[in-house]
């Protein structure tokens, strides 16, 4: 499937394709939602803004250049933004598929990476040679990671993006690395008819990780341990429509690792923690029963998470469907709604 290859937003005309508990797959728009969702179902939403997130810069011990992308934030909280998880990647830029960028420089725990004249990072770990344990180092941090970052994009960008083509309109704390990007097509009139049909919109924090690093064997490992806060108003809307047999629709992955990280680790509840939970084909979803999402390359870590959502063949049938009808996917492409899940 072709990638949208611009920042362009279709808003509510994004195209829609339907999963649903039957064999019947449906085409449809983002702005056509209500008519898939019921009165007390609960849409989680994910509420995190998206930093830039690629830093270039150098080993100051060996001067070689480097960039380094965020890959995970590390918590304690979002007013801390200190400790993350990072890949650095050698010459070459956005504009290059990741897979054919030059070798990473070598990098050791305890260098430190010149970012910028106000923004250093100290080096705590490193695993699979490219994969960083970072903290950073500045005066007033937030503002150095704006002025020195910028957006992560991939080649199949036309154009470098702005740091506001990664928002989306529930965007607050920014703790992600790349976009919760299912929430692009979203507007303020369609959550308005959603609440208007008696859809609970719930909120939860969640640091939305890097999707790709360029070496399959580093993908692997993706998604990394991601940060998340879920309020205690969102665990009682749950818990309410639960008992209520309604369902419980994640606006994107990040959503959907989020409470179910949670429910694994001890129950569903309110409170922060490392969502560490790799959804694989067979697992059992215990919180969510539907799944808002981009179109995924098949390879990747997503299309792990439909093949345990919906039956594969049901999969393919209607990403061959969506092909056909020109659909786009990554991250500012057109959605899939999953239900075929529902417990």
């Amino acid at each position: 499937m072709k990638a949208a290859s611009t920042a362009h937003r279709s808003l509510e005309n994004t195209r829609l394709l339907v999963f649903p508990a039957r064999d019947q797959i449906a085409h449809s728009t983002v702005g056509q939602l209500e008519a898939y969702l019921q009165a007390g179902d609960v849409l989680v939403v994910n509420r995190s803004a998206t930093l830039p997130g690629s830093f270039r810069g150098h080993v100051v011990s060996s001067q070689a250049p480097l960039e380094i992308r965020l890959a995970a934030f590390q918590g304690p909280d979002p007013a801390h933004l200190h400790h993350w998880q990072a890949v650095a990647f050698g010459s070459g830029d956005w504009r290059q598929p990741t897979e054919t960028r030059g070798p990473a420089p070598h990098i050791q725990a305890g260098d430190r990476l010149w970012l910028g004249d106000s923004l250093q990072a100290e080096v705590q770990g490193v695993t699979h040679e490219r994969l960083l344990e970072i903290v950073f180092e500045s005066p007033d941090l937030l503002p150095s990671l704006y002025r020195y970052g910028q957006p992560i994009q991939y080649a199949y960008h036309q154009a470098p993006l702005a740091v506001w083509d990664q928002q989306t309109l529930f965007a607050g704390p920014p703790i992600s690395a790349e976009p919760p990007s299912a929430g692009f097509p979203f507007t303020w009139g369609l959550i308005e008819r959603l609440r208007q049909k008696g859809v609970q919109i719930a909120p939860l924090l969640h640091s939305a990780g890097l999707s790709s690093t360029g070496d399959a064997t580093l993908d692997q490992h993706l998604p990394l341990p991601e940060w998340y806060e879920i309020p205690a108003d969102t665990v009682a809307q749950i818990q309410t429509a639960k008992q209520e047999g309604r369902r419980i629709v994640a606006l994107g992955t990040t959503v959907l690792r989020a409470l179910e990280s949670a429910q694994q680790a001890g129950g569903l509840k309110a409170g922060r923690g490392m969502a560490t939970l790799k959804v694989v084909p067979g697992y059992r979803f215990q919180v969510v029963n539907a799944l808002i999402t981009g179109m995924h390359e098949p390879e990747s870590s997503h299309m792990r998470i439909l093949d345990a959502l919906c039956p594969m063949s049901l999969i393919k049938n209607g990403y061959q469907e969506a092909e056909n009808q020109g659909y786009r996917g990554h991250e500012y492409g057109d959605l899939s709604l999953l239900s075929c899940g529902d417990t």
